[in-house]
């Protein structure tokens, strides 16, 4: 999966303190029957304010997150935070990239990664402002040293992948006219190994949030016509071979695709605002699932054949994950008050990370990340529910949600 939440956004930070009474104790993870359970969470800070957007295993059994971190009271722009961990989630190494804002990460052969970043400048003109931005794509060792980066003039990264021959996949748009933030248009590049462009598609008034290499060596992107707004029916899928030609091309009703996987039968399981769904290889809808009032940010599929959402519910501000069988009905769901989700994905040898955003009682945030096992399993010392930490939420206490507006997510 890729890597939760959005893409080209403006921080005007919008911060909405809405107190809602907390119906379990501290630190409870709300569960239904048969739901998988907690077996790790840790957090991260460098500043005020630190969140993971995406998250990806590593080739050695570890984990690589990406997420930024910032400083309220420096005045300064939001850095890029990179941290490596072990299976367990405890700090490999953690790298600041200055000036940059994450996007996505996918690992490498060697235990390294690729993270997708960019930057963003504001011309003044009298009109108020044009955007205009670089992205970068930044190749990491498995020490966490950068071995080399290649700048990707007027595109905004949203989503990293490795191709089976070596090379890079990003995804994302690009701004028109002149930098203007009011147009946007659909990107997918295909790179060689050392990040050396081969060939882009355009994808005219869309944004790409996330594209997949598929099993037949092409390649899938997904995102919305409304960028903006999120208009009803503007999420899209299209398909494209390993040449990057258009197979197919659909609409879903769904107002924005924020992540997609192929399934074992060569179909594909999205999610995105306020839906779920799974479509055949042509792009034909098999079933679509509404969650009113919840994004999925993440998804991805469980080896019973059903399917994993994760995402944020957007009143309450709390994060969840839930399980489906295989026609989308959901089968168990977790909450997690104190904290959004914005990724997750599936860990090799069996169960899942999830990756986020953790409020703290100070009004300040961390980084977070949980482990969490498949349905039915039992770690091998269970985490108690009553004090697991990184779920706070004093009992009788209230939860401070932080509106972080237009954002494209993965927020």
């Amino acid at each position: 999966m890729t890597e939760n939440p959005q893409g080209f956004w403006r921080r005007k930070a919008i911060l909405a303190a809405l107190f809602i009474a907390v119906v379990l104790p501290a630190g409870v993870v709300s569960a239904t029957a048969a739901s998988p359970e907690v077996a790790w969470n840790v957090t991260f800070k460098l500043e005020n304010e630190n969140k993971f957007d995406a998250v990806a295993p590593s080739a050695d059994g570890g984990l690589i997150a990406i997420g930024s971190t910032l400083s309220r009271t420096s005045g300064k722009e939001e850095d890029v935070m990179l941290v490596k961990t072990d299976g367990a989630g405890n700090q490999v190494w953690l790298k600041r990239l200055p000036g940059m804002a994450p996007a996505s990460v996918a690992a490498a052969a060697d235990g390294g990664c690729i993270a997708g970043v960019y930057s963003v400048s504001i011309n003044e003109t009298d009109g108020g402002g044009e955007y205009q931005g670089t992205s970068f794509l930044i190749r990491l060792d498995a020490a966490g040293e950068e071995e080399w980066r290649e700048a990707l003039p007027g595109m905004k990264v949203s989503s990293v992948a490795k191709t089976p021959d070596g090379g890079y996949l990003a995804a994302g748009w690009l701004w028109n006219p002149a930098g203007s933030e009011n147009e946007t248009t659909g990107v997918l590049l295909k790179t060689d190994g050392n990040g050396t462009p081969i060939w882009n598609r355009t994808f005219p008034g869309t944004a790409v949030n996330t594209a997949i290499v598929t099993s037949d060596g092409g390649y899938l992107v997904g995102g919305t016509s409304s960028p903006f707004t999120y208009d009803m029916g503007d999420g899209f899928l299209i398909r494209l071979d390993a040449d990057g030609n258009t197979l197919w091309s659909r609409n879903y009703q769904v107002p924005v695709i924020f992540d997609l996987e192929e399934t074992a039968d060569g179909g594909f399981v999205y999610s995105g605002n306020y839906w779920y769904g799974l479509v055949d290889q042509d792009g034909d809808e098999a079933w679509a699932r509404k969650m009113e009032g919840f994004t999925g940010y993440a998804v991805g599929i469980q080896p019973s054949g059903g399917y994993l959402v994760a995402g944020t519910n957007a009143a309450s501000g709390e994060g969840f994950v839930f399980g489906t069988d295989a026609d989308g009905a959901i089968l168990w769901k977790m909450t997690f008050p104190g904290n959004r989700v914005y990724a997750a994905a599936s860990v090799p040898g069996g169960g899942y990370v999830l990756a986020g955003i953790q409020f703290i009682s100070t009004g300040n945030s961390t980084a977070w990340l949980a482990g969490i096992t498949e349905p039915g399993e039992e770690t091998e010392e269970p985490v108690p529910t009553a004090t697991a930490p990184g779920f706070g939420a004093a009992a009788a206490g209230a939860a401070l949600v932080i509106l972080i507006a237009t954002r494209y997510r993965r927020g």
